[in-house]
């Protein structure tokens, strides 16, 4: 059993003083710093334009990235944000909607599978002014890997196929455009309902391949297909009157499955999993959604393949009529869950998280 470690950070202020805020919190955790720091600085034509890039759809996000540079100390050319947003993971993630909800709620659950050693490990709550308050974890301190925010719009991510990236064993990118990380947040901080969400991204310059799911309070959900620059939508449009929507790890519509068809095997259990669980026809409760994520794969969607970057880092449930979320840092089967609404704090800054590898056996990474 391998103990790492769990962050809260709290960030308010202008979009710089958060900065600030962040460059102090990795300044006080150096472990942080070789995920934050480029060893040279990006080539001047490419950092132009990706802070053009980053101006026009992500606004305020080049402020806050140059208050934490400034607190570190390190030139802003340097920061790896700018090199690995214009262009990692692995999840499982639900919405369940009120006709399918036994309490006529709306839901969304999810887990978030990669290394401690490439994650932040890190729920934000994120008070900037002039943008919408929302809570959810970061990636490279300054991106969004799911989330909720102020009026209950909830985003949830998981990678659409082989990931989009720079480094070995990922896909080149097809476009230019920007990461996961940067689209989960500007959706988070910008919109107030899944209509504006779906609208605010179709407007979107995006490099990466993800599945996005986007519910809101109402029940009005999405799930948005990106792969190699192409964009499909199904759900906001009317395309889809099921009561849930349910997306793991890769293309589930016929547009992108032609130009990527294929799929891994842990990817095609998991998601016959939820749709199992949500295709029955008795209405689901809240107990039985975490049971899901209390579950052991191949019966259930947490997964402890640590070493080859596949274990469960954290699964939340969003209670979007409440504005709430029960969080567990960690695979739930090792770890607590702990309960807060939006724009509260959790009563610790940090916290010992427990994990185990186990083997996922040789099927695990089986292409179908």
């Amino acid at each position: 059993m391998q103990e790492v470690t769990g962050y809260f950070a709290q960030l308010n202020g202008t979009s710089k003083e958060a900065g600030k805020q962040q460059g102090m919190f990795a300044v006080e955790h150096p472990a942080f710093m070789p995920m934050i720091a480029l060893q040279e600085r990006l080539p001047e034509p490419r950092l132009r334009e990706t802070i053009k890039l980053l101006d026009q759809y992500c606004p305020g996000i080049n402020d806050e990235i140059h208050g934490a540079a400034e607190a570190i100390g390190l030139d802003p050319g340097r920061m790896a944000y700018y090199a690995g947003t214009d262009i990692q993971a692995g999840c499982s993630h639900c919405a369940v909607l009120p006709g399918k909800a036994a309490d006529g709620r709306t839901y969304v659950l999810r887990n978030y599978d990669l290394s401690p050693e490439l994650t932040d490990m890190r729920l934000c709550y994120t008070d900037i002014a002039g943008l919408y308050r929302h809570t959810g974890f970061s990636a490279s301190l300054f991106g969004r890997t799911e989330g909720m925010n102020e009026h209950g719009l909830c985003v949830t991510f998981s990678a659409c196929g082989q990931p989009v990236g720079e480094v070995p064993g990922m896909r080149p990118a097809k476009v230019r455009g920007l990461q996961f990380w940067a689209v989960v947040r500007t959706v988070l901080e910008r919109c107030r309902n899944t209509a504006e969400a779906v609208d605010a991204i179709r407007d979107m310059p995006i490099a990466s391949n993800m599945n996005l799911i986007i519910a809101d309070p109402s029940g009005a959900a999405a799930l948005i297909e990106t792969f190699d620059g192409k964009l499909a939508v199904h759900g906001a449009d009317g395309a889809s009157n099921q009561p849930y929507v349910t997306a793991t790890n890769h293309p589930l519509f016929a547009e992108m499955e032609r130009i990527e068809p294929r799929k891994l095997n842990h990817s095609v259990i998991r998601h016959r999993l939820l749709n199992d669980m949500l295709g029955k026809q008795e209405l689901i409760g809240k107990q039985e959604l975490k049971a899901m994520v209390e579950t052991e794969y191949p019966h259930g969607l947490t997964v402890h393949n640590y070493r080859q970057w596949f274990g469960t880092l954290h699964s939340v449930l969003f209670d979007l009529k409440e504005r709430s979320m029960d969080v567990c840092f960690g695979s739930p089967l090792t770890n607590p869950w702990y309960t807060l609404r939006m724009g509260e704090c959790l009563p610790f800054a940090e916290v010992n998280v427990q994990v185990e590898h186990r083997e996922a056996g040789p099927d695990f990474w089986k292409l179908l």
